[in-house]
């Protein structure tokens, strides 16, 4: 099958207050509780976003989705200022844009990318 979407996105929170924060700062999302243990946000494009509680959030290999956005550096930006890091800086994809990585304060790893306008 062609034209497959991801539908839901879910990532490991320790702590909801901190995660929330975070996301509704860098990206403007707006979780809300959703049964135990869990929040959700709804994209409202076909796409929702959940963070499900755990004890510790275990950095490594882990999947990683990429957020499309209108600047890179500005998100960059915004994730610092949220308390988050910038795990890679801007880097080319030839032909298809620009991509960098970002972690939240749990080390969650979140790729950006942009596409040439």
């Amino acid at each position: 099958m062609s034209n497959q979407v991801i539908g839901h996105v879910e990532i490991p929170s320790p702590d909801f207050s901190v995660s929330s924060a975070f996301y509704k700062k860098v990206f403007e999302w707006e979780f809300r509780e959703f049964g135990n243990g869990y929040m959700l946000y709804n994209t409202h494009k076909g796409m929702t976003i959940g963070l499900r509680k755990v004890d510790t959030v275990v950095s490594g290999n882990t999947t990683v989705f990429h957020v499309h956005v209108d600047e890179v550096e500005k998100y960059c930006d915004l994730a610092e200022m949220a308390g988050g890091k910038v795990f890679k800086t801007k880097a080319t994809i030839p032909v298809y844009g620009w991509y960098a990585l970002i972690e939240d304060p749990f080390g969650n790893k979140i790729g950006l990318f942009q596409s040439p306008k």
